[in-house]
């Protein structure tokens, strides 16, 4: 029996599953609405007569709503501490039951009869504070509930949106409070190199160029300085704004190459001006340079940097006459390493959260702490985030942020004592990326109204004597996950790989390290929390110039080198294309080393746009049988034998005909040497000749005057020049005449010794 009955009660449920499913549409549309607080009374009390909310009902889901009303809710038990405040500012609106106020029905807002999908409309609700019937001080939840009638349904929706509000009947006790606010002046950055800003994704129009808005009149920046300066607020700016500011001022081109004339950067250029005169005037502080997320940096073991971003923000301090560097790591939150680290950077006050320190006390009486660290104390400005962080439900609208804080500094004020002996001082530091708007005024104005606040600056509140903290140092694990990414963090990690080999290279690398340890900075600023894509785009950016500037040098090898003995040189030229003068290494290699040695070669220096040739000496093995080319590899590398840019190959030849070649040059010199003194010794022979021919010819003058001489060898017989024709008359000679001694051809009697007419002859 038992088993039927589950057999029909299963039946029925797979029966009701599907009409149920069947009733549900493929695609259903889900009605929404979300909720803006634009204004709300800042506090009330037995004279104020409404309280009244402000702001705009915005139709985020699919289908229509009709009948839109928004009505004031409110709880009528007060939060009388700040740690029920701080639970009721993390619960989600409809988590706290309280009253509705939709009767009568005048108190009801009438928004619109219907409300088409992702349109808005504006509401607002005034109500009698009589109506409400509040009694004891405290703070209040209050808000507004939205309702409305969807399509198909006679139901009404009821959305909510959440505030507090501060209610201080006559006779409430408060000791005054003294509130020091920090105002960031922070951007995320946008400097590539010199005067090359990075271009927005997707756009390369002039009209929408970095930041150019946000120095406006109307810009988050503009807004930021005109507020400070208005209520006397102490400034925290980063000076890579301020570099980049510079740089912007008289034009610059996008990394995209477009073009900003100065003429389109004239808002820059009185924003710059007008920082000028307000942070001399004022109370400011400087950032480390690009305010880096120093947690990561420590979590990562690259904080090489970060004593160049503490003397970057020095010299700003000097150049803008402020008040010196505040470090502000994170969210405010440092473990011993990351205190140590600061210290180590010469930087001597820090921004910490209140929760960091958790046994300092909270009530107002220790706004400044000192920490030791193994390199010195750290002076802490410890500022409370509960005065900035807005609720209930996450909300952070100004609305949201000044009705927290004014709850917090009343309930800290209603804590009780002797307002001429309690002294409770507090820092209020706004977010980073923190917009005023239009309606940023508005809480300052409140708090200068409000008799319970006191206005102070940083700096008086620094010059009060510290309390020494040696308590824990607790972490957010918000704060961890909200760090830089991993991914980000590699991509830094080439960048500074990139930017150690351009300096390796470089011949006065301490000109340029403070630029490319800027440029890392840059890449990991604190302001790039939660935006991976746009830092990432930074980052490669800035290691592409790096590496375009390493590709500028280069080594240009010879086509072919002959070498004609075991020992030879070659030129091989290095060029430097660059703008920096580099001293690098040229390497030289065979690609089979038995082949061929290269002698050490000595670091070049080569100036900016110029080249240098380099002597290379190669040796072969003494027993080398190579007659072939050998291919060989040029290379350039940095002083630490870091190798960049392109292999270059070339050939060396070796002919093995040197020994031979200056055999040939020796025995060549050797016959010349014989020629020459062949050629001598005939000369000297042909010369001591001519002397004894000389000789012999004034003694047969002699003869021939005197006595008979016997001549120095017998005339030539026909028998030994046959046919020798006579010179003079071309007759043929006659032998001598032996028996009377005379010649041929002489004249009969002729006397001895005479001269006859044959005496030409007879000489010859």
């Amino acid at each position: 029996m038992a088993t039927a009955v589950l057999a029909v009660l299963a039946m029925l449920a797979c029966v009701g599953g599907l009409v149920t499913a069947s009733a549900t549409p493929a695609s259903a549309q889900v009605p929404g609405v979300r909720i803006q607080i634009d204004s709300v009374t800042p506090y009330a009390t037995k004279g104020t007569k409404n309280l009244r909310i402000t702001g705009r009902v915005v139709n985020s889901g699919d289908v229509p709503l009709s009948t839109v009303n928004a009505m004031l809710w409110f709880d009528q038990s007060p939060l009388t501490s700040r740690d029920e405040l701080t639970t009721a500012a993390a619960e989600q609106p409809g988590e706290r039951l309280g009253t509705r106020l939709d009767q009568p029905w005048n108190l009801v807002d009438q928004v619109a009869p219907r409300l088409r999908p992702h349109a808005a409309a504006r509401f607002d609700v005034n109500v009698p504070m009589a109506q409400l019937g509040l009694d004891a001080a405290g703070v209040y939840v209050v808000g507004v509930d939205i309702r409305a009638t969807t399509p198909d349904s006679s139901l009404r929706e009821t959305w909510r949106a959440r505030t507090f509000l501060p209610y201080l009947p006559a006779g409430t006790k408060l000791t005054p409070v003294e509130v020091a606010f920090v105002l960031p002046v922070t951007d995320q950055p946008r400097l590539v190199d010199g005067d090359v800003m990075r271009s927005p994704s997707g756009s390369n129009d002039a009209a929408e160029t970095p930041a150019l808005g946000e120095f406006g009149p109307n810009g988050r920046l503009s807004r930021l300085l005109e507020l400070g300066a208005r209520h006397g607020l102490s400034f925290l700016v980063d000076p890579s704004l301020l570099d980049e500011a510079q740089r912007m001022s008289d034009g610059f081109t996008t990394s995209s190459g477009t073009k900003v004339s100065a003429a389109q950067t004239a808002d820059v250029r009185r924003w710059l001006n007008r920082a000028r005169g307000v942070l001399a005037a004022g109370d400011a502080k400087m950032l480390p340079y690009a305010d880096p997320d120093l947690p990561a940096l420590q979590r990562y073991h690259l904080t090489d940097r970060y004593p160049q971003a503490v003397r970057a923000a020095d010299q700003a301090s000097d150049e803008y006459q402020t008040g010196g560097t505040l470090v502000w790591p994170g969210a405010g939150y440092a473990d011993a390493g990351t205190l140590e680290t600061i210290a180590a950077s010469k930087a001597h006050t820090v921004l910490l959260s209140q929760p960091a320190l958790p046994t300092l006390p909270k009530d107002g009486s220790s706004p400044v702490a000192s920490l030791a660290t193994p390199e010195g104390a750290v002076t802490a400005l410890v500022a409370d985030p509960s005065l900035t962080a807005g609720g209930p439900g996450g909300q952070s609208s100004p609305v949201s942020i000044q009705q927290r804080f004014l709850s917090e500094t009343a309930l800290a004020a209603m804590q009780g004592g002797d307002p001429a002996t309690t002294l409770r001082r507090m820092v209020a530091a706004m977010p980073r990326d923190w917009n005023p708007g239009a309606s940023g005024d508005t809480l300052f104005r409140t708090v200068e109204s409000v008799s319970w606040l006191r206005p102070l600056s940083v700096g008086a509140l620094l010059s009060q004597a510290p309390t020494a903290y040696g308590g824990p140092l607790r972490t957010s694990p918000r704060d961890t996950r909200a760090e830089l990414s991993p991914r980000h963090v590699q991509h830094l990690r080439e960048l500074a790989a990139n930017s150690a080999e351009l300096l390796d290279m470089l011949a006065e690398p301490e000109r340029s390290r403070p630029a490319l340890d800027r440029e890392f900075l840059r890449g990991a600023s604190t302001s790039w929390r939660r935006d991976d894509a746009d830092a990432i785009d930074l980052v490669d950016s800035m290691s592409s110039r790096i590496r375009t500037a390493i590709g500028r040098v280069e080594v240009v090898p010879p086509r072919l080198v002959t070498l004609s003995s075991q020992t030879g040189r070659f030129p091989v030229t290095i060029w430097n294309r660059g703008n920096q003068p580099v001293e690098v290494h040229l390497e030289v290699r065979p690609r089979d080393p038995e082949l061929l040695k290269v002698a050490p070669i000595d670091p070049v220096r080569v100036d900016p746009h110029r080249k240098a040739t380099v002597s290379v000496t190669a040796q072969a093995p003494a027993d080398s049988r190579v007659r072939s080319a050998v291919q060989m590899e040029a290379r350039v590398t940095t002083r630490s034998g870091t190798s960049f840019g392109a292999t270059q190959p070339f050939f060396v030849r070796v002919t093995g005909y040197g020994q031979v070649g200056w055999v040939v040059i020796f025995v060549g010199l050797g016959l010349l040497l014989l020629a020459a003194g062949t050629r001598i010794v005939r000369r000297l022979r042909s010369a001591a000749a001519a002397r004894r021919a000389r000789a012999g010819g004034q003694g047969e003058a002699a003869t021939e005057v005197g006595e008979p001489a016997e001549p120095d060898r017998a005339e030539p017989t026909p028998d030994d020049v046959p046919g020798d024709p006579d010179r003079s008359n071309g007759r043929a000679a006659q032998p001598h005449d032996k028996e009377s001694g005379s010649r041929p051809g002489s004249e009969p009697g002729s006397q001895p010794g005479s001269p006859g007419p044959d005496m030409t002859k007879a000489k010859r």
